[in-house]
Order: C-alpha cells, then sequence, then structure tokens
C-alpha cells in the first residue's frame, strides 16, 4: 500500500529521531504540522514517532475537562482533540487517516470544536463541548472502560517511581558509607540498623534522615549535610 505523503513524513521524522540527526526547518515545520494533526504534545508526539504508540487518551481527556472548567476554550479543545486521536488510533501514522477512515460521530463533532473554538460564542461551544463529552463518554465504554488504560498509566508511574527509587538508594549508600564511619569511630563493633528490606533511614523528612544503629543510638543527617551521632538523650557524641 502506497504511503500517503502525512505517513511518508512521519517515517522521515522517525527516522532522523532515531539516527540522532538535528531537524532542518523543513522537519521542524512538518513536525509542528504533526502536533497540530494530533493535538498532543510536542514530547508525545516525539515519544510516539520513536516508539510507534499513542499516548494515554485518559491523561489528555483529564487535561480537557480541567481547561473546559477553567473557561479555556482553544486548549480545551485541543486537549479534547489529542484525546480522541490517542483513544481511536493505535500509533501516529493512523492519525492521517483518522478522519478519513473513521464512521464515529465523535471524530466529526471533536475535529469541529478543535478548529472553532475560538470563534464560537460561550453557549455555542458548551453545547457542542457537552455533545463530545457525550460521545466520547459512550465510545470508551463501548471499547471496554478505562481499566486498561489506568493500568497502562499506573504501570508508567511505577516504572518512572523504580528509577527514582533506585537513584536515591544509590545516593543513600554514599551517606551511609560516611555515616558508618562516623559510628565505628564511636564503637566498631556497632552498625547501622537497617529494616527488612534493607531501607536503613527511619524517617526521611524535610530533607533531614534520621538512623538508629543496633546498640541504640540515633544518627541525624540535617537538611546542611551535617552528621550527628547521639545518644538517646539528645545528647551529640560525634559530628561530621
Amino acid at each position: 500500500m502506497k504511503m500517503t505523503s502525512c505517513e511518508e513524513v512521519i517515517e522521515e521524522l522517525r527516522a532522523k529521531l532515531l539516527k540522532g540527526e538535528p531537524f532542518d526547518k523543513t522537519d521542524e515545520h512538518n513536525f509542528k504540522e504533526l502536533c497540530e494533526l494530533t493535538g498532543w504534545t510536542e514530547e508525545d508526539v516525539r515519544n510516539a514517532l520513536v516508539s510507534n504508540k499513542t499516548p494515554s487518551f485518559h491523561k489528555y481527556f483529564t487535561e480537557a475537562q480541567r481547561l473546559e472548567l477553567w473557561l479555556k476554550k482553544e486548549e480545551a479543545a485541543r486537549k479534547l482533540w489529542g484525546a480522541v486521536t490517542a483513544l481511536l488510533c493505535n500509533n501516529i501514522k493512523e492519525v492521517c487517516v483518522l478522519e478519513a477512515v473513521s464512521v464515529e460521530p465523535l471524530v466529526t463533532h471533536a475535529k469541529t470544536l478543535y478548529c472553532y473554538a475560538e470563534s464560537l460564542p460561550t453557549e455555542g461551544f458548551k453545547r457542542r463541548w457537552g455533545k463530545c463529552i457525550k460521545l466520547f463518554n459512550e465510545l470508551v465504554e463501548k471499547k471496554g472502560g478505562l481499566i486498561e488504560e489506568k493500568r497502562v498509566e499506573r504501570k508508567r508511574k511505577l516504572e518512572e517511581i523504580c528509577k527514582l527509587y533506585e537513584r536515591a538508594r544509590d545516593l543513600l549508600e554514599e551517606i551511609e558509607i560516611e555515616i558508618e564511619e562516623l559510628v565505628k569511630e564511636n564503637d566498631e563493633r556497632d552498625f547501622i540498623h537497617h529494616s527488612e528490606d534493607g531501607f536503613a533511614p527511619l524517617r526521611l523528612r524535610r530533607r533531614e534522615l534520621e538512623y538508629r544503629t543496633d546498640k541504640g543510638y540515633e544518627v541525624f543527617v540535617d537538611k546542611d549535610g551535617a552528621i550527628y551521632l547521639c545518644r538517646k538523650d539528645g545528647t551529640i557524641i560525634a559530628e561530621r
């Protein structure tokens, strides 16, 4: 099947992104046009080009509703269109032909709202907006609801949390080496007490760390980076 010019542009942009090549002026223009076509952010379009997957429609739909409440008609209509394209398309190429092949009334209503939001009077916008929201919810329900979409979004968040957690653990280990040195200066047979999952700090709050040693001493790392080894009554034994 012969590719449309839109699909060819996508292949050209994808190739450059995968090779790490910079966009020229034509590429930048085409990229902006692709953002307009999809209704997605530049970051999401880049990700879609590389991964061949669409962004979360739930994210765009939620953002669209928030913007509509703030009476930001143009921005809300764009986000709603982004939600529609993300919902109905499996990859970014399918957005190129969505309007031509889709039989869903939502596509026509949402695209009209996207194109003419600025010129529509408030009441006219609200009426069309309500129609789009109704059609969108009906379509989501027909496609099985939000369960799978929410799971995908949750998975993404968990993966991001794990990356940050692993980085935090690495940084903590660097600090804990110095804490162990301070503890052993006081008692060579004492160690920082670790929990079952190997996580040593008792608390992490207000940018401060609190530890306890196996022999009952307490260690504090304050927000200025100072480390204090203390008795239970708060008496400072050593610091660095």
